[in-house]
């Protein structure tokens, strides 16, 4: 997927070599939660959530993967985005880090989701649930609203006015959830979706991504 080379571990989309080429957030320095980087705090300053975790900023490869997968169907991409993120989240677990009790995801509004075929963000989560173990909840419901690619910070918030509905629960919910997106940029989507859950008496909220946006005013 990167290097076009034959790969030595079947199943896998990455050789070794382009594995360790992947750009890298400094997780050691930030204790696995991104929103203690100054570089990324700056462009989440309102962030209503406890904890962020992304692969990477939105740069290549992933500008170039991202999109492919979503836009374009290609499974291959997915796949390997996946495989990134679980590969993340098991280092992240075997650190010894606070794990939620479950999972749940970002939705799409059904007739998106009807075009695309599939909920990316749905199925990073249940990559995810499978390596973690971790139930996978589907909370959310989402009305009709504008895409919010191409927005800025305010008209993504005005877009996000009252679209989102936390699903009837049966049960009380985990202390602890992580959100599952494939991108942050301006976090207004984790913000409303957060706001949704604080008041379904969820303590603890992390947010867990591909990737963040490099700079604070960069929409995707």
């Amino acid at each position: 997927m990167w290097c076009s080379l034959p790969l030595s571990q079947p199943g896998r989309q990455l050789c070794l070599y382009c594995q360790q080429a992947l750009p890298v957030l400094p997780y050691a320095l930030c204790h696995f939660n991104l929103l203690w980087l100054p570089a990324v705090a700056r462009g989440l300053a309102d962030a209503k959530f406890d904890q962020l975790l992304c692969l990477a900023h939105y740069q290549q490869p992933y500008q170039h993967w991202i999109p492919l997968w979503k836009y374009h169907t290609d499974l291959a991409a997915g796949q390997l985005l996946q495989q990134q993120l679980c590969l993340l989240l098991a280092a992240y677990k075997d650190g010894g880090h606070p794990m939620p009790g479950a999972l749940t995801f970002v939705p799409l509004h059904w007739r998106k989701q009807r075009q695309r075929g599939f909920n990316q963000s749905q199925l990073l989560a249940e990559a995810l649930g499978k390596q973690l173990q971790l139930p996978v909840l589907a909370l959310f419901g989402k009305t009709a609203s504008h895409s919010q690619r191409g927005l800025n910070r305010q008209q993504r918030r005005k877009n996000l006015r009252q679209s989102f509905s936390l699903t009837t629960l049966a049960q009380p919910l985990p202390a602890h959830i992580a959100l599952v997106d494939d991108v942050i940029t301006t976090g207004a989507t984790a913000n409303a979706l957060a706001r949704l859950l604080r008041r379904a008496g969820v303590k603890t909220i992390s947010v867990w991504t591909l990737t963040v946006t490099a700079a604070p005013g960069y929409s995707l």
